[in-house]
């Protein structure tokens, strides 16, 4: 039994490393190579390291504004969130800070740019994709990528804001508005200069896309609730045709005061055709409500990860 715990715990720390290791370089190399040399941002302290950067034409390097905007984020962190969100969120930290210099050390040349004709949209996308895969694989192992999701728990509790959501965007929005004046050419059109902000929205946009789509979408299902006066049939049916649990509940019309059953059920994607028809079947006069499900733990699902 000791030894089954020990190799779990083995496995466990070697795939926090490995995620750590991908996903901060992945972070570091979307930065650097796809997003500043194609002049917009990102939310986060990633993107206002970019923005100093560039700012200041290169002086201020990526590595080392990141690496103090997210430093005292980290230590605050100890106080506001648990201890093992902090410590990997320090070491997602240090290895972002780690990976970046050693491109802007060794390959300083390494940056893909695009033309100015619809080009860069190209590369929003794929830094995108790139934050997207590194802020899962951050959240898989109980961390994130730093930045200025901190900030936001913290304005949250100040002014009781009602959605922290809100508090993220609000801050994103605000790094991001100010690439304009970062990027800002005044031989061109004002439609031009707003460039740097719609081509910021696109890859955050496509990030958090991306990270849901890894993070909740591959264990995603649909819930059913099936209003029934032929409860028994439509349960054995169901659980013969689609091998999946029903739930029993009670109902009553509010308008008509008659008494009906609901039928709770939920099945993976590819067995709502199948359910159906097994309504259509079993009690054409049914009524169902379908859900989505962003996450099923347990029997026939998925095993619950610690």
């Amino acid at each position: 039994m000791e030894t089954q715990e020990k190799r779990e715990n083995v496995l466990s720390l070697i795939n926090t490393i490995l995620c750590l290791l991908i996903s901060s370089f992945v972070v570091a190399f979307a930065a650097y190579t796809l997003i500043a040399p194609n002049q917009f941002t990102i939310g986060g302290a990633s993107g206002i390291a970019i923005l100093v950067n560039a700012a200041t034409h290169g002086k201020v390097p990526q590595s080392i504004m990141g690496f103090c905007v997210n430093a005292p984020l980290v230590v605050v962190s100890f106080f506001f969130v648990k201890k093992r969100f902090a410590v990997i969120t320090a070491a997602h930290i240090g290895l972002q800070t780690f990976w970046l210099a050693l491109i802007e050390i060794l390959f300083p040349t390494l940056q893909i740019r695009f033309d100015d004709n619809g080009g860069k949209i190209f590369a929003a996308i794929a830094a995108g994709i790139c934050f997207g895969v590194a802020l899962a694989l951050a959240f898989k192992i109980g961390g994130s990528t730093g930045g200025t999701d901190i900030i936001a728990v913290m304005i949250q509790r100040k002014f009781k804001a009602s959605k922290i959501a809100w508090m993220v965007f609000a801050i994103n929005f605000t790094i991001m508005a100010a690439s304009i004046f970062v990027y800002y050419d005044n031989t061109q059109p004002i439609a031009y200069n707003l460039l740097p902000i719609m081509t910021s929205g696109i890859a955050l946009f496509v990030g958090g896309k991306v990270n849901n789509s890894i993070t909740e979408g591959f264990q995603s299902a649909i819930e059913f609730r099936i209003i029934t006066d032929k409860p028994e049939e439509m349960g054995n049916a169901l659980m013969h045709e689609l091998s999946r649990g029903v739930t029993l509940i009670p109902a009553t019309g509010m308008y008509t005061k008659k008494e009906h059953s609901m039928l709770l059920c939920v099945v993976h994607r590819r067995q709502v055709a199948t359910l159906q028809k097994v309504m259509k079947k079993v009690d054409p006069e049914s009524f169902a409500v379908m859900s989505n499900v962003s996450q099923v733990l347990g029997q026939g699902f998925y095993a619950p990860e610690d």
